[in-house]
């Protein structure tokens, strides 16, 4: 007899992580490096090669930025959980391409390891996270409660196909909230949002978070004005006395310069150590740091994928290490000379 569950589960691992399966799938998701001995030798070319799949996402690399979020994660659970005068609001800022998401949701992964941790007796029945991406609004019909009900699972309009205007769906979304235990909400892509939309769409997310009691956490560039914008909208008069800033986890690129050579390093460092080529030396990849740096300034987001596809191009072309030559063989990354590389 067969059993169905695998499927189900390679299904999930593929769902967004703004669905509810696709997010539960992420925070079980582990990435063991293969065993080098037991994948094929060099030159041969194996489509069943694990090494392959392995590579093409590789462990995150805990950055200060990371580790950093797992402190505010735990800070916000523990100051939040008791206190009943409302919950506490974050920002998470910086340019684009620098791993804002992973950020987001490396709060949201560790506030609900906890919630799991402090309820083991109730799998699957609590939803202490959800997440969502900022829709866009074509024609300025905002409405706020539709990601929220896609995350759960709610249909939410009428018939799909008859293009009729979807149902609000705040009264079971704050149900679910209310009954599931959520504490907690990531909002991505905070910086979609037109300046017309601010008003209706944080309206929604201060109606959420007073009715359920949850954190929002708000990611995207400019994040930190975004909040602070949509606040100063809603208070007419002089400009409040306490500072209207909402707390911010700042997502810079990694700078790579006589002042700080070694936080880049070190993040090279953490790739260098989980790759697995053949004729790759610990401590090669380190050396190719400063190249690393120029091709991606630092921005972690293109450096992943940057180092990850060569890691592939080694294995499928039996070359089994990265060297420089591999690295600008990529499309990803820029190029000091040229912006186009051709095919």
């Amino acid at each position: 007899m067969t059993n169905p569950e695998p499927a189900a589960d390679a299904e999930q691992s593929f769902l967004p992580a703004t669905t509810h399966p696709g997010w539960v799938a992420q925070l079980d998701r582990v990435v063991d490096p293969p065993n080098l001995d037991a994948c094929p030798p060099p030159g041969s070319p194996d489509d069943l090669d694990v090494r392959i799949p392995y590579h093409a996402t590789m462990r995150t690399v805990q950055t200060p930025v990371l580790k950093r979020a797992v402190a505010v994660a735990r800070r916000l659970w523990l100051a939040g959980s008791p206190r009943s005068e409302g919950p506490l609001h974050l920002a998470v800022d910086g340019p684009g391409e620098t791993g804002m998401t992973t950020v987001l949701r490396q709060i949201g992964r560790i506030f609900e390891g906890i919630a799991r941790a402090q309820a083991p007796h109730h799998p699957g029945k609590r939803i202490p996270v959800i997440h969502i991406n900022t829709p866009l609004a074509p024609g300025s019909k905002l409405d706020m409660s539709i990601p929220f009900a896609e995350f759960l699972g709610h249909k939410h309009t009428k018939d799909p196909e008859s293009g009729q205007r979807s149902t609000d769906m705040t009264g079971p979304v704050c149900h679910v909230m209310k009954t599931r235990g959520t504490r907690l909400v990531l909002v991505d892509g905070i910086d979609r949002l037109d300046n017309s939309e601010l008003k209706t769409a944080f309206d929604y997310f201060n109606y959420l978070a007073a009715e359920c009691n949850v954190s929002f956490v708000y990611c995207g560039p400019g994040s930190r004005e975004i909040v602070s914008d949509a606040r100063r909208s809603k208070r007419a008069g002089p400009p409040p006395a306490m500072p209207n800033q909402i707390p911010t986890l700042a997502v810079p690129p990694f700078p790579y310069s006589p002042a700080d050579y070694e936080s880049f390093r070190e993040v090279i460092k953490a790739f260098d150590q989980d790759l697995r080529l053949h004729r790759h030396t610990p401590g090669d990849l380190v050396e190719l740091a400063e190249h690393l740096h120029r091709r991606t300034g630092g921005y972690m987001k293109p450096l992943s994928y940057l180092i990850c596809q060569t890691a592939q191009e080694a294995i499928e072309t039996g070359i089994e290490a990265i060297t420089a030559e591999l690295l600008d063989n990529q499309l990803v990354g820029s190029f000091d000379d040229d912006p186009l590389l051709s095919l």
